[in-house]
């Protein structure tokens, strides 16, 4: 993370939802295994690389990505209520950054339409199109960093109970 935090360009569009009061409660939530904040941070992080790449408003794609998760709501364990929040959230993260941050027609659109195609909110901006792809790239690795780190866990104890 600190290659992000290092980031000039990065934080200087990023810096003020990063410090946020109310953003900085995504600190406390467990997401995927890992902080929401940290989760919303990777993902905006890799909207932004891809954004550039392509030519797209990083602007809109840091701004999208950070707030793309922007609830308070903890994870549930209960499958039928986690359902429920997968289409859920993005309405909530919304209007979340409408009332704290402002934002645009577009940046509203990456925050609602994250979820496609589990939610019927269709990206209709590139950068929406790259976010929904940013942060099933950054949810894949937090799943799997957490497996990786559950297997090495076990190992351990199986290792440390043979000896």
């Amino acid at each position: 993370m600190n290659k992000i935090y290092n980031d000039e360009k990065f934080m200087d569009i990023a810096s003020d939802i990063l410090n946020h009061k109310e953003f900085s409660k995504t600190k406390n939530i467990v997401h995927h295994g890992n902080t929401r904040y940290n989760h919303c941070v990777r993902v905006s992080y890799i909207a932004y690389k891809l954004s550039k790449f392509a030519g797209c408003d990083t602007k809109a794609a840091i701004r999208g990505g950070l707030l793309h998760d922007f609830f308070l709501e903890r994870d549930d364990k209960s499958i039928l209520t986690e359902t429920k929040m997968w289409v859920k959230h993005p309405t909530i993260a919304k209007e979340n950054a409408i009332k704290y941050f402002n934002v645009d027609i577009k940046e509203q659109n990456i925050i609602e339409s994250h979820m496609f195609p589990i939610s019927n909110i269709t990206p209709k901006y590139k950068e929406s199109w790259i976010v929904t792809f940013s942060d099933k790239l950054a949810s894949g690795f937090d799943v799997l960093t957490t497996a990786k780190a559950q297997v090495a866990m076990w190992l351990m104890f199986i290792v440390n109970l043979v000896k």
